[in-house]
């Protein structure tokens, strides 16, 4: 009993004694705020405003703060809808009292938020949508078979195909494809569109109805040749056709052959992939028509289709992937010639959900290894531009201080204050959310320049959907609560006193703390710039990378004559009379063909066998080839260090010729004289070949592979009429006029023989050159607006604080300092400050962009003219910085500067 007496006594104390000192702050409140009107009259006054005025501005001032008094006293008791409203209205009247402050802000923001925006934008349209038109495209699977030699994502033979569409226990319907451009021609009108060779439950597996007409039946997949028809797409329906309500049932030539129109798909159904349109679909019985070679669909050991399946209510890619592993057992059990590799080991069926096949597995590890970086290098963006902020914020609560401190005297907790201030963060971050969805929005268009420089009609459309939408909200979200929390919490706890008399004590905590966020402005700003440096020397490396042939004035043209019915025969008379009618063209120096051009997107393996070389187990002997004409080596300009070229006694019937570069000499006769070395192409029939030359290496992938074992086969003895040719012409100038002549010579000698791509060897280079630019040119944008955010960060810290110290520098010059000891005072900071930056800066771009060897060519990825370079330029820009409030410092009047409060 009695201790419960002691404890309300001692209850009801604390509350006397919080009264009493509530009543006190109270009364102290009321004189500050007293003296405050007398003292911001004076000001007023001494400002040059008239003394009525003063007084009114000064009134003005006082009622502001009685305001405050009252919006502390009614937030008491509301409730939190309402107090969120409240905190809404009055950072909205804040932000509008202060244009200038939240015009910086919101731009800073709206960089580093539109960056990252822009990006998520790419990764949306790359990785993250399905295929449009088809029915519950989160069912589709895709199927790959491994590859004789052991990579696992490759195609499908086409009886592989049926035995996995009879035996899977997973999915409803299995369906297979296979793409390629094709010719199509109406009357005089010829264009080359992309097309598929489809199994008749192509559309059935996929859930797409044609609009008009029907699709493909069971009986149309059988019997070779015997089913013509085809079903185009609604946009070529529309461009073409120019949407003729009676297209069903007319016929068009595709590749030279008569097809009968059946069905238009829908709209928005574009085929297998998302990246290319597809504008037309005929049946798998039809592939001699669209793929004009020697083997049929009979063949288990061609591999070239793709398969998409469509699981089953309930099943799962796991099961599905379970499933196909007991079929790949069966198969190399019943099948052990085509489903064993190279290494003796059965090969393998992989089973991915559609989203995540788009591209293939196989390819995607470079492309995610560059999104990687580019997320990487927005982030930082986004860190240094919230660096930025906060000490702005953080400059700017300092001047809020006494607004801050009455507001906990009148009765705020801490907890309403934090509230309140990252409240009005948040609001900046949505405006500057705002702002980077516009930047986004805008740059949209400019990303679609960055696309590969292809002739193939690639759909890379970069469009503003509600997963861009919902990440830009979510991140600018999350900015504001990062960037604004520091600056609240240290707002929020002021010395009450000190505060309400506007004393300076205290604010050397607020300082430091924006010194940290300036150092840590520029190590991150060097890092970046340090990494666009390396891209930038990377790219200029590349530039003076020998490719091994010389790309200056050569034209390259792609022809395709198995599109036109042409056999070998026909085809090697057709491009002996082009080349002749090339090389009696003025200007024209060499013309010569290949079926491959090194440094492009494709490439081709296949085996041999090397006379005398016993094969090691598990040894591959696959290696890339092109197949050439004579006068290749002369029109590309690739040095030949043994023997001959090819020349036009290399034909059928002679013994077969073939060329190999250094590295493949090496490695097979090392020390020895290659020349008339055999080999064999393994085969029902093998076709030996004699060694008559060798070649310096060169690039035949990209700019930065190791040496590769590559060899040459002379077109003339391995031409067939199904592969498409290039055309090479080296030409004395500029390729230009010379273009133009050999496409009268084409028309000439087949006019409704189209020319699908026309280029300089230089313009195909840039396929090569692609990564390098890309990573210079986003890294060199980033960079330079690292720079600026670093430059802008290093200004307002150094401007505030020369603000702030503007009566002890004029104390200082008033006791005898000389303008030069202030200047060195105020730039000894400032560049003691960016000195910390620079060296935690280095620190972290030595431990980390070791891990930007494999985007790099030609330097090391601690090249030390990029980190030397970078530094001093980073350390120059902040001299500038730091330079202007210096100067402002030194124009301190002693006499102004004593009477400043």
């Amino acid at each position: 009993m009695k201790c419960d007496l002691m404890q309300n006594l001692r209850t009801i104390w604390l509350k006397l004694r919080s009264l009493v000192q509530s009543s006190a702050i109270k009364q102290e409140i009321d004189e500050e705020l007293r003296l405050h009107l007398e003292m911001r009259t004076k000001e007023n006054i001494l400002a040059g405003m008239s003394p009525e005025n003063a007084a009114l501005a000064a009134r003005r001032r006082f009622g502001n703060l009685q305001s405050m008094r009252e919006d502390c006293r009614e937030v008491r008791g509301a409730s939190f809808g309402e107090t969120t409203l409240n905190d809404i209205r009055f950072g909205l009247r804040m932000l509008l009292k202060n244009p200038g402050f939240t015009a910086v802000v919101a731009l800073s923001l709206a960089l580093g938020i539109g960056a990252n925006s822009a990006l998520f934008m790419v990764i949306n349209t790359l990785w993250l949508q399905s295929l449009p038109g088809v029915e519950s495209p989160e069912r589709l699977v895709a199927i790959f078979t491994s590859d004789s030699s052991g990579p696992l994502f490759g195609g499908s033979s086409y009886p592989d195909y049926l035995e996995m569409r009879d035996h899977s226990d997973s999915c409803s319907g299995l369906m297979a494809y296979a793409d390629s451009m094709v010719d199509l021609r109406t009357g005089e009108n010829t264009e080359q569109v992309k097309g598929e060779l489809v199994t008749a439950n192509y559309f059935s597996v996929l859930g797409v109805t044609a609009t008009k007409g029907r699709t493909f039946a069971p009986e149309e997949e059988q019997s070779p040749g015997a089913h013509p028809v085809a079903i185009v797409s609604h946009s070529l329906w529309l461009r073409w056709f120019a949407g003729d309500a009676k297209l069903i049932g007319k016929s068009v030539f595709v590749n030279g052959h008569s097809f009968q129109i059946i069905g238009i798909a829908p709209e928005k159904f574009i085929g297998m992939n998302r990246f290319m349109a597809t504008d037309l679909w005929v049946p798998m019985s039809m592939r001699q028509q669209i793929f004009p070679s020697d083997q049929g669909l009979d063949t288990r050991e061609h591999f070239w289709l793709d398969i998409m399946g469509r699981l089953k209510p309930g099943a799962t890619v796991a099961q599905a992937q379970a499933n196909c592993e007991v079929l790949a057992g069966q198969f190399k059990a019943a099948y052990p010639d085509s489903w064993t590799d190279v290494r003796g080991k059965g090969r393998r069926i992989t089973v991915r959900a559609e989203r995540a096949a788009q591209i293939n597995p196989g390819l995607q590890q470079p492309i995610l290894g560059f999104t990687g970086l580019m997320l990487a290098v927005v982030g930082l963006v986004l860190l240094i531009a919230c660096a930025n902020v906060a000490n702005l914020l953080l400059a700017r609560a300092a001047g809020r201080r006494k607004e801050i401190a009455i507001r906990l005297s009148l009765g705020a907790s801490r907890r309403r204050l934090i509230r309140q201030l990252l409240t009005e963060s948040v609001l900046l971050a949505m405006l500057g959310g705002a702002g980077g969805l516009f930047l986004s929005f805008w740059t949209s268009d400019l990303l679609s320049l960055f696309k590969p420089p292809t002739a193939l009609p690639l759909l890379l459309e970069f469009k503003m959907d509600s997963r861009v939408l919902g990440f830009t909200m979510l991140l600018s979200l999350v900015t504001g609560i990062v960037f604004g929390l520091a600056p609240a919490l240290q707002a929020s706890k002021p010395e009450l006193v000190p505060a309400l008399k506007d004393e300076t004590t205290g604010l050397v905590r607020s300082s430091r703390l924006r010194d940290t966020f300036v150092v840590a402005q520029v190590a991150l700003s060097l890092l970046l710039l340090i990494g666009a440096g390396l891209f930038l020397r990377s790219l200029q490396s590349a530039h003076l990378i020998h490719p091994g042939f010389d790309p200056h004035n050569v034209l390259l043209l792609s022809l395709d004559l198995g599109r036109q019915n042409y056999d070998d025969n026909k085809g090697r008379i057709f491009y002996q009379q082009l080349i002749e009618r090339a090389r009696s063209l003025p200007g024209v120096q060499s013309v010569s063909l290949a079926n491959r051009i090194p440094l492009g997107f494709g490439h081709q393996r296949r085996s041999v066998s090397i006379e005398g070389y016993t094969r090691q187990p598990n040894e591959e002997l696959e290696f890339d080839y092109a197949t050439v004409g004579p006068g290749y080596f002369e029109t590309m300009r690739v040095p030949l260090t043994r023997g001959r070229a090819f020349t036009e006694q290399d034909r059928q019937g002679a013994l077969g010729a073939v060329i190999v570069n250094e590295s493949f000499a090496k490695r097979f006769w090392p020390g020895q004289n290659p020349l008339g070395r055999r080999m064999a192409m393994p085969g029902p029939q093998p076709v030996p070949l004699e060694v008559v030359g060798v070649v310096k290496d060169g690039k035949y992938r990209t700019l930065g592979e190791e040496p590769r074992l590559f060899y040459y086969l002379c077109y003339l003895q391995n031409y067939t009429a199904h592969s498409s040719m290039q055309l090479l012409v080296r030409t004395s100038g500029d390729p230009g006029p010379v273009e133009r002549a050999v496409r009268r010579e084409v028309s000439a000698l087949d006019q409704n023989l189209p020319v699908s791509e026309v280029r300089t060897l230089e313009q195909h280079m840039g396929i090569a050159m692609l990564p390098a630019r890309l990573g210079a040119t986003l890294l060199g944008l980033f960079g330079v607006l690292a720079l600026l955010l670093a430059a802008v960060g290093i200004y307002g810290v150094l401007a505030h604080g020369v603000a702030q110290r503007t009566r002890e520098i004029g104390i200082r010059m008033a006791l005898g300092a000389r303008r030069g000891d202030v200047l060195r005072l105020v730039l000894g900071q400032a560049m003691g400050l960016t000195g910390l930056g620079i060296a935690i800066g280095l620190a972290l771009a030595l431990a980390s962009t070791r891990l930007l060897a494999g985007f790099l060519y030609g330097i090391h990825p601690t090249d030390s003219i990029a980190f030397g370079g970078i530094t001093l330029l980073l350390g120059g820009v902040a001299l500038l910085a730091s330079y202007i409030p210096a100067r402002r410092a030194i124009r301190v009047e002693p006499i102004v500067a004593l009477r400043y409060e």
